[in-house]
């Protein structure tokens, strides 16, 4: 008798541990995905610079980072000009602690 109740609780832990592994595969994507969603301010210069004009302006800087805040943008735009180039982005991630990321 012992075995079957053993084998019972056993059987009715598999659902809740297949919803944990499922819940993970969907939630962890989420928080592991590319530099642009993810929590901070790092990513290669080349892809936040859209329009390809070796500025990235406010807008360009939100659609790449959605957590943007405005202020951070500021603080990478060293000389105030209203976009940053690419010597003021790789001179505030060396600020921030974010390491140069070289792209294949």
């Amino acid at each position: 008798m012992k075995k079957t109740k053993n084998k019972d609780i056993t059987m009715k832990k598999v659902p809740l541990i297949l919803f944990c592994l499922l819940s993970m595969a969907f939630i962890s994507p989420v928080y592991a995905a590319d530099d642009k969603n993810k929590p901070g301010y790092s990513g290669h210069f080349g892809d936040i610079d859209l329009d390809k004009n070796d500025q990235v302006n406010w807008t360009e800087f939100k659609q790449f980072f959605p957590h943007a805040d405005e202020n951070v943008f500021k603080k990478a735009d060293k000389n105030n000009d209203g976009s940053i180039n690419h010597d003021e982005w790789h001179e505030f991630k060396e600020d921030h602690g974010y390491a140069h990321e070289k792209k294949d």
